[in-house]
């Protein structure tokens, strides 16, 4: 089984570096395509730390606790200090910690855009007919489901599945963070320009699922005040 043990604080930076990547390709053949985690692999990672000193990792993403996974010696290790990171860059992508959390850097501007990517574990219910099932109410713990001696597995176990929980985060230009998932708690942030924000996003068919569309309707946003 696919199993993260928790590192002293001591030795949080020496842990990090990851070497000899190829011996390792079997136990990153066991967690491919994993629901629970942001990329389909573990991929070879770049660490910046806010001292300036970079380390390189395989990294992946566990969607449904929100911290970074990476490999080290044939285990897969929770970081456990993200306030001493600065940036970590994954497969061409920027992530920055907010608390134990990271959130992707979507846009970088006076108003910048981050994507918290998030998934609940939903425990599937009975059958209620018509191919239907029903699931049991609010998202379960996965951690405390099935932790075992300071260990936890990656694998989601049968009878659960992930949801996704995705949430948009912008920092205003005072320096304030606002959540968003959908229009209309978009529309409140931007009370001052609603009518034209409306417009775009009607004119323009933004999906807010969809996160390209959500950057472009933050970089209109971005000229609006020019």
């Amino acid at each position: 089984m696919i199993k993260i043990k928790w590192f002293a604080k001591s030795i949080l930076i020496s842990v990090i570096l990851v070497s000899g990547a190829s011996q390792v390709s079997a136990q990153l053949d066991s967690a491919k395509n994993l629901p629970n985690l942001l990329l389909p692999e573990f991929t070879r990672s770049i660490i910046k730390f806010k001292s300036g000193e970079k380390k390189v990792a395989v990294i992946n993403y566990n969607v449904v606790d929100q911290e970074l996974v990476f490999l080290q010696d044939d285990r897969y290790l929770a970081m456990d200090h993200p306030q001493l990171i600065d940036t970590v860059y994954i497969a061409n992508r920027s992530f920055v910690p907010f608390g134990k959390a990271f959130y992707e850097v979507a846009l970088k501007a006076p108003v910048s855009l981050f994507i918290q990517h998030k998934s609940n574990v939903e425990q599937e219910g009975s059958s209620i007919g018509y191919g239907q099932k029903s699931r049991s109410t609010g998202p379960t713990n996965l951690r405390q489901m099935y932790a075992h001696s300071g260990t936890y597995n990656l694998e989601i176990p049968p009878g659960y599945s992930v949801v996704e929980a995705n949430q948009y985060w912008i920092r205003m230009e005072d320096g304030t963070m606002q959540n968003f998932s959908n229009r209309r708690q978009f529309l409140k942030l931007f009370q001052k320009n609603e009518k034209e924000v409306d417009q775009f996003i009607n004119r323009n068919k933004i999906d807010f699922k969809k996160a390209s569309d959500v950057v472009k309707l933050v970089n209109y946003c971005n000229g609006l005040n020019k």
